[in-house]
């Protein structure tokens, strides 16, 4: 049995919050400047009121998104549906269905969104209703679900439900059991969780649930099910890019931010590094070399004496290139360590910048045309980090966490310090697995949040954990 559809607050949107209001009860968003949202009498599905948010403004950061939590009551292993309809209008950007799945303990198992299965909008689209496929066990206690705007355009939205699939009792073609048995074979071969993973548990869950599944698409709902069992394990950086994701992933940076730089007083210089995704070379090596002209510039322009090496806004992506930009700063020689714990001979495997070889690319697997050393190598450097630093972001946090003159500032970090390699599945899809832990140069493991050596409460109207690094690096 499977109690949901009850369960949905208002997912027709014909509830107002109040008599005054033309926001919808039962659903919750914040505020996001450029983006406006309410509910619309004129554009509908069905009923007196769709939910429409729209956004005007290119340079708008962002995304809005609304959202509720659904408590579900499930028993055994279900495939459900959340569907909902939505309309677009002069769409620039990506609209999406999403869920998050909760366990007992408030501890996210499970994450999906419409993207992830292949579901893109652009432009003008009518009235059509999206589905997002979702594998629940008992597990599952509760749905964080909503939709979002990113980008630019009006979207609507109407009539949510969740739908529970039926189960048939025919065997699985040979594609679908070639293409698990393709997935537990990478997970097995090479998770740092797999001696976590219940795997008498899981094979009878797959037999069963493999039921009836013809098609590579029916059989992501059985590698939806893998990473819920990952995330319980405690795996929480794991994720499959999906075939199109991963196409824009190999051929060009995915992440339109460059990094910037500035003079801050007299001899302070700062350079912000934001999220880096690609693995194409030609993207590593022009990322890369950007950084380290921009610290050439600042260093040889200006009388510099210490730095700023700001990381607050690092999502993560690929570690190399934005280490390697960095290098001037981080220094030669190791910077941290990929620690894999089965593997007692060779145990912890070091990453480092290698000034001389970073010319022919031998550091880091990136090419740095004219490579730069700052003028004064034992520099004050200040590194920032935050909520959003996570994964390489954090990688890049940690090849400066040990350097002698450095100090962190900020909060803890997003805690995704486990290391991802890609493996390329059958369809096209990338599964990026998270296949050891870190540590920095001096072999400090994290496997968690960073926890900043400076921690700072930040002020509304003000950078209180910029002001705290130039206090520190001025004295």
């Amino acid at each position: 049995m499977v109690s949901l559809h009850a369960q949905i607050k208002n997912a027709d949107f014909e509830t107002r919050l109040d008599s005054t209001s033309l926001l919808p009860a039962g659903w919750g968003f914040q505020k996001l400047q450029g983006f406006t949202a309410s509910l619309d009498t004129a554009e509908k599905h069905s009923g007196k009121y769709a939910f429409a948010i729209t956004n005007a403004d290119s340079t708008a950061a962002g995304f809005l998104s609304i959202s509720q939590v659904v408590p579900v009551t499930i028993t055994g292993l279900k495939k459900i549906a959340v569907t909902v309809y939505i309309k677009t209008k002069d769409l620039k950007g990506s609209v999406a269905i999403w869920s998050q799945l909760w366990d007992s303990n408030n501890k996210q198992i499970g994450f999906q969104n419409s993207g992830m299965q292949g579901i893109s909008l652009a432009g003008n689209n009518d009235w059509k209703q999206y589905k997002l496929n979702l594998t629940v066990n008992k597990d599952v206690k509760k749905l964080l679900l909503g939709t979002y705007l990113a980008g630019t355009g009006s979207v609507w939205f109407d009539d949510y439900s969740i739908e529970e699939s039926q189960q048939s009792n025919e065997p699985p073609t040979t594609v679908v059991t070639k293409y698990i048995n393709e997935f537990i074979h990478i997970v097995k071969s090479n998770s740092i969780y797999k001696d976590s993973l219940n795997w008498a548990n899981i094979n009878q869950d797959i037999a069963e649930f493999s039921k009836g599944m013809k098609t590579i698409d029916d059989a992501r709902d059985l590698t939806s099910y893998m990473m819920t069992k990952l995330r319980q394990a405690g795996d929480n950086h794991s994720f499959i890019q999906p075939p199109v994701v991963a196409e824009k992933y190999a051929a060009q940076n995915t992440s339109l931010v460059k990094s910037s730089s500035k003079l801050i007083g007299k001899n302070i210089g700062y350079i912000a590094v934001p999220a880096f995704g690609s693995v194409n070379q030609q993207a590593q090596d022009d990322f890369a070399n950007d950084m380290q002209n921009k610290i050439r510039e600042l260093d040889t322009k200006h009388a510099i004496d210490s730095w700023i090496v700001d990381l607050r806004a690092n999502g993560g992506g690929n570690m190399y290139p934005m280490i390697a930009g960095l290098g001037p700063l981080a220094g030669d020689g190791i910077l941290g360590y990929f620690v894999t714990p089965e593997n007692k001979k060779q145990r912890d495997a070091p990453w480092f910048y290698n000034y001389k070889k970073a010319k022919n690319g031998s550091s880091l697997g990136v090419k740095i045309i004219k490579p730069y050393q700052i003028k004064n190598p034992v520099a004050r450097i200040a590194v920032l980090i935050g909520q959003k630093t996570a994964s390489s972001g954090e990688m890049t946090a940690i090849s400066f966490i040990g350097r002698p003159n450095t100090r962190t500032f900020g909060q803890p970090s997003g805690g995704f310090t486990s290391a991802n390699s890609g493996f390329k599945l059958s369809d096209g899809s990338m599964l990026q697995l998270a296949v050891s832990y870190t540590a920095n140069r001096n072999k400090k493991e994290y496997r968690g949040k960073i926890q900043p050596e400076v921690i700072i409460t930040e002020v509304a109207g003000e950078d209180a954990t910029l002001k705290a690094a130039q206090e520190w690096l001025l004295k």
